[in-house]
């Protein structure tokens, strides 16, 4: 069996761009897990409310083992990359970004502000950290902040961490580094934009 690492966040935080440079690095395999569960039809249905596929889990989970003896080293970037079986998974890499940063990064892709708030809200309040610990334990995460860094700094944050040659960090609290205020606006934006078009998350 191959070692995944896992590539994780919202949206807009720079997973594949991240995955792919890493996978060069070293020398793996790298795999968009989205593309590659809609390509290999590893989904239940299409949501048309969310305008997302609804993933076949059991599914995902086989591909992965799949490709891990397939081959030596995967590299795989998704939000929902915690799916990766335990004894598979080398390190998740959380990545991190301010949430002001986020939302002119997901304005620019034209997405919609339900859709730019939810992916907001999910960064503040650490969804995807908080997905890989229930999964993984903590001796799994590495969180990585990319805000104001350009790749070359974060791929080496990233190789340093995997060599243990960084201290464990304490979680990235969005809560402790940013204004409240800043934070509420978008709490309370989503509370207001779930009243309006009566969306349960």
């Amino acid at each position: 069996m191959g070692k995944v690492i896992v590539i994780s966040g919202v949206p807009g935080v720079g997973k594949t761009i991240v995955a792919k440079k890493l996978a060069k690095i070293l020398n793996a395999i790298h795999i968009d897990l989205s593309e590659y569960v809609i390509r290999n039809k590893l989904y239940t249905e299409y949501d048309n409310e969310t305008n997302s596929y609804v993933i076949d889990e059991d599914k995902v989970r086989q591909a992965i083992e799949s490709l891990a003896k397939k081959y030596e080293r995967v590299i795989i970037s998704s939000h929902y990359g915690e799916l990766t079986p335990r004894n598979l998974v080398e390190k998740i890499i959380v990545l991190r970004l301010d949430p002001e940063e986020l939302e002119k990064r997901l304005e620019q892709r034209g997405w919609n502000r339900i859709k730019i708030i939810e992916n907001i809200v999910a960064e503040i309040l650490s969804v995807c950290t908080a997905n890989a610990l229930r999964e993984h334990g903590i001796d799994k995460i590495i969180e990585i902040d990319t805000t104001n860094k350009n790749i070359e700094t974060i791929i080496n944050e990233i190789i340093r961490a995997l060599e243990n040659k960084v201290p464990k960090r304490p979680r990235i609290d969005w809560f402790e580094r940013k204004p409240l205020e800043v934070l509420e606006k978008y709490l309370k934006e989503l509370e207001s934009l779930e009243k309006t078009h009566n969306i349960i998350l």
